[in-house]
């Protein structure tokens, strides 16, 4: 199964978040935003999703914004799972008990 994930990524290289596309933002300093892992050109690839320099230049955002996606992922489960999420958080919230109490 990678070997066919990776072949079908292969087929989609054809743009990358480069220097020269940096510049076509607002001041060039856009931030460059991303869930991670990123395939970055040089480092972690011989051709990446985003060139080193632009993926360094906001390395400590661009982590902090990763950090959010296990959460996200929970968030997702848990919505999937329940018809009224927003009824099940509310009686957790009220009943007042600690997490670890939780069954």
């Amino acid at each position: 199964m990678e070997q066919e994930l990776l072949q079908q990524n292969a087929q989609h290289k054809d743009w990358a978040c480069t220097e020269d596309m940096m510049k076509l933002t607002k001041d060039g300093k856009a931030l460059y935003m991303h869930p991670l892992p990123a395939d970055i050109t040089g480092v972690s690839a011989e051709e990446g999703e985003v060139d080193g320099s632009v993926f360094d230049r906001y390395r400590n955002q661009l982590y902090k914004q990763a950090s959010f996606k296990p959460y996200v992922i929970a968030a997702m489960i848990f919505l999937s799972k329940f018809k009224n999420p927003a009824e099940i958080l509310t009686n957790l919230e009220t009943r007042g008990k600690a997490r670890q109490d939780y069954k």
